[in-house]
């Protein structure tokens, strides 16, 4: 996490005691000094760090937010660590407190303001115990370039494909073998560019063979109709759709039953048996806007596809921009689920669960113009991570077609024109042509 800002011991070891808000005034110049024990915390932190670092400023904030008073007691500060976004406090709540209590928005904007700081995020991390979470700088606020090694790569590993970067500076990895991946995310929220990302990501396995990517563009197959050389199958009409999907079912049903008839426990994709890495952009085409008849199929297919593929190497990425079950059918079948920018916190909770708002994942609050930032969860892991999709361009996309595409052959004629005499005219020049 970091190194950790102050503690309260070293403050009271030097003798001098760090008020910030007194009852009369404000703290003496002379305690944010540079030469004093704030010296090497941010200014941008330093009311945080006086205020959560002394039991008697804790005691005045406590009391001023609602949190505790002489009479229930005090929560109590366990720890406080620098992070590049700013620092987090770990946090014991009084008993009888409910996280709410402390998540609801007019509390943590309270908390904002007492410690000087544009946001305060609040998570729950085990019962009775939080993470107060001191945002003064937003590490994902620039876009991020493609990764490096996109367009040079030799080797893919499916179960940590390089998409974006975290919030805390790490690389954002997916897992794509063996898990059924959902994005949500309003109008321009860059669904486009999770996809792309996972593109690049495992563009040297689709060369190789290991990766057949089969594509379903509803919108006219205008956002991957630029890759369609990368594709194994591409559709972009209901009906080709469908056909698609019902094609692909019929095939992971054959290789489970030759899997199981090899005794094959766990699938390992290769050049003869691919990963089919199916990706749906904009599900409710189908799901919502088709024909009864059109819908069902959808209904049908995906759940199959769903249900039945991880096992066998068949793995379905749906985009959509309204997550309810009405327009992805079988949402509890994504078992991994990235929620990038959404309109209303309803729309949270269809993708991330109940109290996933509490709980971390604000995308109600990702800004308009930070697209590819989202909140990720993970079937089996807890929490959310907060991540950006690298931002590919159309550049990126012909440089990955060219680097990454299949080699076509060259069918146009190899004549030989060593003896040719630009004189020569037919029927005049050879005994053709001669008179009688």
């Amino acid at each position: 996490m970091g190194s950790t800002v102050v503690a309260l011991s070293t403050i009271l070891a030097t003798g001098v005691m760090l008020w910030w808000r007194r009852l009369d005034g404000v703290s003496p110049a002379a305690s944010t000094s540079e030469s004093g024990p704030l010296a090497h915390v941010p200014a941008e932190l330093r009311t945080a760090v006086m205020v959560m670092t002394d039991s008697r400023q804790l005691a005045y904030m406590w009391v001023a937010l609602g949190l505790g008073g002489p009479d229930g007691g005090w929560p109590n500060v366990l720890t406080m660590t620098r992070v590049p976004s700013g620092a987090v406090a770990e946090v014991q709540m009084l008993g009888g407190q409910k996280v709410s209590d402390w998540t609801n928005d007019d509390t943590r904007d309270q908390l904002a303001q007492y410690l000087g700081v544009p946001k305060v995020l609040v998570t729950q991390i085990d019962p009775g115990f939080l993470t107060l979470d001191l945002r003064c700088w937003d590490t994902l606020a620039d876009p991020a370039v493609v990764h490096p090694d996109a367009f040079t790569a030799t080797g893919v590993d499916l179960s940590a494909v390089p998409v974006g970067v975290r919030e805390d500076g790490r690389t954002w990895l997916v897992r794509l073998l063996g898990v059924h991946i959902l994005l949500a995310g309003a109008t321009g929220s860059g669904k486009g560019s999770v996809l792309w990302s996972l593109v690049a990501g495992i563009a040297p396995a689709i060369k190789a063979g290991y990766v057949d990517v089969w594509v379903a563009d509803p919108k006219g197959g205008m956002e991957f109709s630029r890759g369609e050389d990368l594709w194994t199958r591409f559709e972009w009409t209901a009906a080709g759709i469908l056909g698609m999907l019902a094609e692909a079912v019929a095939q992971m049903q054959e290789r489970t039953a030759q899997l199981k008839a090899a005794r094959v426990r766990k699938f390992t994709p290769s050049p003869d048996m691919p990963l089919v890495w199916i990706v749906i952009d904009e599900g409710a085409a189908l799901s919502s806007f088709a024909s009864r008849d059109e819908q069902e199929q959808f209904r049908q297919y995906t759940g199959l596809l769903q249900s039945q593929g991880r096992a066998v190497g068949y793995s379905v990425t749906a985009a959509v921009q309204d997550p309810s079950k009405e327009t992805m059918p079988n949402r509890q079948l994504f078992n991994v689920r990235v929620g990038l920018r959404l309109e209303e916190v309803t729309q949270i909770k269809m993708v991330h669960g109940d109290s996933a708002k509490d709980r971390g994942a604000r995308c109600d609050e990702i800004p308009a113009d930070t697209p590819g930032v989202g909140y990720v969860a993970e079937d089996g892991k807890d929490g959310f991570v907060r991540v950006r999709a690298y931002m590919v361009t159309d550049d990126d996309i012909d440089a990955l077609v060219a680097a990454y595409g299949p080699e076509k052959p060259d069918y146009s004629p190899q004549a030989d024109y060593t003896d040719f005499d630009p004189d020569y005219i037919p029927g005049e020049d050879d005994d053709l042509g001669q008179a009688a």
